[in-house]
């Protein structure tokens, strides 16, 4: 059964429900109610004729009870035996209504060929001292008749608000799939063309269904940005590994044809070789780093000497580089949560990403503030141009390819360091000027201990 049918049925269903409920209500508060008011009403006639017996005046008992007659009824004086002595009535059909005696106040409604009668019955005592039944009945065939005018038009209303509410639920029940309806056909648009479609989205409106689609709409922003970086990703991948194939190739080629013959061709393919055969081993441990990166969640944490792990680091690469790496520490000793050697790895990215494009000093510098410790790698080199930055992480981007190349640079870097930040909830920033340099800056949470 689709969505909609439900939705159609169960509100109908439910409605319906709490209409006749209402309806019932209605009809058995006023019957009651009127019933109760014409029963009243002959008490309030019975109470008048028994003040009228005790005053015992020199009136007869049929004349005293003849100047209370209602105008459709009967009044009687029943005695112990069942047997109505004294009546009088407006209709002689009226006297052959079955008599009975009571012992105490009675009320009842009862049918007499084909009418409704309303009956109150008081016990008095009459002249010879006797207990009798005094009994005031009254024909209520015209409040009867409203009762079941108010039964048919309730009934009746019931059916035609039923079938406008089916009717309706079903309108309500389209409206508010509509959304979801358009959802269904955006996405069988995404499979069918392998687009990546979004949906109209109602600026005004605010409800779930409009938050839902705007909640769509940005998931496939995000997926198509993802597939556009993946496919450049893997563009990007390709051109690289085919560079030093095809030069590879092209001097496995050359060793074939003069390599026994000119030893000057035989030493210069065995070093391009060498050194493609190392890019190619470069570019797939970068690709294996990022891999791993990806797939870590949650590192195994511990808490560290921030600035301890730093001057070892520095110590270590210092060797391997041209230039002097200076490491100031501005705070107290800085503890942090972190996975040591993630954050290792993190600080030989932008060490390594500083040499290469930079021939003067490089400066590391730690300092706390605002509950954030932060560690900053500045370097004196090229700079970044302003349009560079905010692609700056992204996957095999480059700023100048050549150059990249020239200095062995993947685009696989800076996007390793930012997964590493983003999985121990801290931030990466950069700072560039074109000819003067570059400042990364890591911000993390600092730690109390």
């Amino acid at each position: 059964m689709k969505l909609q049918t439900r939705i159609q049925l169960f509100t109908t269903v439910v409605l319906i429900v709490l209409l006749l409920i209402a309806s019932t209500c209605i009809y058995f508060y006023f019957k009651n109610t009127a019933i109760a008011s014409e029963q009243n009403r002959l008490v309030n006639t019975a109470n008048n004729i028994t003040k009228e017996i005790n005053k015992k005046s020199n009136v007869s008992m049929e004349d005293m009870l003849q100047a209370y007659l209602i105008h459709d009824g009967l009044i009687r004086i029943v005695d112990g035996k069942n047997h109505a002595f004294v009546q009088v009535y407006r209709d002689h059909v009226y006297r052959d209504i079955i008599s009975n005696y009571h012992n105490g106040q009675f009320e009842h409604v009862f049918p007499y060929q084909g009418s409704m009668f309303a009956m109150v019955s008081i016990p008095v005592i009459h002249e010879n001292g006797e207990v009798v039944n005094l009994q005031v009945i009254e024909n209520i065939d015209h409040l009867h008749e409203n009762i079941q005018n108010l039964k048919w038009v309730l009934v009746i209303t019931t059916i035609i608000v039923s079938i406008i509410l089916f009717v309706t639920s079903g309108f309500v029940g389209r409206l508010i799939l509509l959304p979801i309806q358009r959802l269904t056909n955006t996405m069988n648009t995404i499979e069918n063309q392998g687009s990546f479609e979004q949906i109209a989205v109602a600026s005004e409106s605010k409800d779930e269904l409009n938050e839902m689609a705007m909640t769509f709409n940005r998931m496939m922003t995000k997926l198509e940005e993802s597939y556009l970086k993946q496919e450049q990703f893997v563009s990007d991948a390709s051109h690289e590994l085919k560079t030093p194939l095809t030069v590879i190739d092209s001097y496995v080629k050359l060793l074939k044809r003069w390599g026994k013959e000119r030893p000057e061709v035989l030493d210069e393919a065995i070093n391009s070789i060498e050194s493609e055969s190392r890019r190619m081993k470069y570019l797939t441990e970068q690709f294996l780093l990022l891999a791993r990166s990806e797939e870590m969640n949650t590192p195994d944490k511990e808490v560290v000497d921030i600035a301890a792990i730093i001057k070892k680091t520095v110590h270590v690469l210092q060797p391997s580089f041209k230039h002097t790496i200076h490491f100031n520490n501005f705070s107290d000793p800085i503890y942090l949560f972190l996975h040591e050697q993630s954050f290792i790895q993190l600080l030989v990215i932008l060490l390594d990403n500083a040499k290469k494009y930079s021939d003067a000093d490089i400066t590391v510098d730690l300092n706390e503030s605002n509950g954030f410790v932060r560690i900053s790698v500045k370097d004196q080199g090229v700079g970044i141009p302003p349009e560079a930055l905010e692609h700056l992480f992204d996957r095999m981007y480059r700023v100048d390819k050549a150059r990249s190349r020239k200095t062995g640079g993947s685009g696989l870097g800076l996007s390793i360091a930012k997964r590493i930040v983003q999985l121990h909830e801290g931030e990466i920033t950069v700072e560039s000027v074109e000819g003067k340099g570059s400042t990364f800056t890591v911000s993390f949470p600092r730690l109390e201990v």
